[in-house]
């Protein structure tokens, strides 16, 4: 595998960790963005839902290619070019407005993000100290966060009416492609060796990728919905807005104790504590919905608990793959969340036609599911013989 040495692991990988934050100012601007527009414009969350699934569709389907493009054109070019493509793509949004051209243009820009997502993960953790993995994978999800974070805060700035917010992520998303471009190019090469099937790897850490496909699951409901809950809650549509801005918050701020805490401990068992600790909180939002500081302090917790579901498999994906198994194990994971984001908002969404509190019950069964999972594995891991 190839290491960067463990004095300057972020400073090496300062240049794909912006282009990791701009991926998640793209999500964290547009999800919310479109939800509020559509909801505006009288369509039904179930629709909402549907449309935010869209996106996420691409990013499936862009997973099984990107290994392969990854060798062929070089990741540092193909992350260049993708870059290039999706602030482009934020300028067509103004400019073809109405619900099926945005369809369209949401599976695009979310097949970009795909490519994305994958190239980035890949290099990062080909790149990370083994001694440090953790910590290196916790400021990953940090700027991962935080660029989420930034997309509801932006809205506070653009508005949601007009092109303005388009516009501004496409100027963001040059800005990271000219930090690219100027920064000395040290992506690893993907060395193409003989692997085993992606069946085969998965059932060496099937907590880990149960968890990739239930990420997907959350993220898209949460950031898909989350708005039309704080709409229903009375809040207004920034502050509305400003929910998923809390929650990603959250993500932030625990992802590298985590990271840290996962170099010294059990990552499985993290990963089961973490998606309890999830599942509980998003239990006691309804209970508490009349009272807007207990709602945001259970968001933040929520966040950071639902953010691990994610950078914990992947460093689990580092400490047991590397090269074309890597690449290989990143892109199922990411066919994994694309296959959890189509189903999430749509699955929420209907249930939101009965009561707007079926947002957080739905996740949290679906979170409940994962610690089940994990305490099976382990009971089945450990029984005696």
């Amino acid at each position: 595998m190839n290491n960067i040495r463990d004095d300057n692991p972020i400073r090496n990988l300062a240049p794909i960790i912006c282009v990791v934050a701009i991926f998640g100012v793209s999500l964290g601007l547009t999800v919310p963005l479109i939800a509020i527009v559509l909801d505006s414009q009288g369509h039904s969350a179930s629709a909402i839902g549907l449309h935010a699934s869209t996106q996420f569709l691409g990013i499936m389907l862009a997973s099984p290619i990107t290994p392969w493009l990854m060798r062929t054109v070089g990741n540092s070019r193909l992350v260049a070019v993708s870059l290039g493509l999706m602030a482009f793509t934020f300028t067509a949004f103004p400019l073809a407005t109405g619900f099926f051209s945005w369809l369209f243009l949401r599976l695009f820009l979310g097949t970009l993000e795909g490519v994305i997502f994958i190239s980035a993960e890949t290099w990062i953790n080909q790149m990370a100290p083994i001694s440090k993995r953790g910590r290196t994978i916790g400021v990953y999800g940090t700027f991962l966060a935080g660029g989420i974070a930034a997309g509801p805060l932006l809205l506070e700035l653009t508005g949601v009416q007009g092109g303005t917010p388009f516009f501004v992520g496409a100027i963001l998303t040059v800005f990271c492609l000219a930090v690219l471009l100027l920064s000395p190019q040290n992506a690893p090469n993907l060395i193409d060796t003989k692997s085993r099937s992606a069946w085969k790897m998965a059932q060496t850490i099937p907590i880990a990728i149960a968890s990739t496909i239930l990420f997907g699951f959350l993220d898209a409901a949460v950031f898909g919905l989350l708005p039309i809950y704080g709409l229903a809650l009375d809040f207004s549509p920034i502050n509305a807005a400003r929910l998923v801005t809390v929650l990603v918050l959250g993500g932030m701020v625990f992802q590298y104790p985590l990271g840290l805490l996962a170099d010294y401990i059990n990552r499985q068992y993290l990963l089961v504590a973490c998606a309890g600790l999830a599942s509980f909180s998003m239990l006691l939002i309804p209970i508490v919905a009349d009272f807007s500081t207990p709602v945001l302090l259970l968001l933040f917790i929520t966040g950071g608990m639902i953010g691990a579901l994610w950078t914990i498999p992947l460093i689990i994906f580092g400490e047991n793959f590397t090269d074309t198994e890597l690449a290989t194990v990143n892109s199922m994971a990411a066919v994994l969340y694309g296959l959890g984001s189509i189903i999430g908002p749509s699955v929420v969404g209907f249930s939101m036609t009965r009561s707007p509190h079926a947002l957080m019950l739905t996740m949290a069964t679906a979170t409940m599911l994962l610690v089940l999972f994990g305490l099976l594995i382990y009971w089945k891991t450990n029984r005696s013989p």
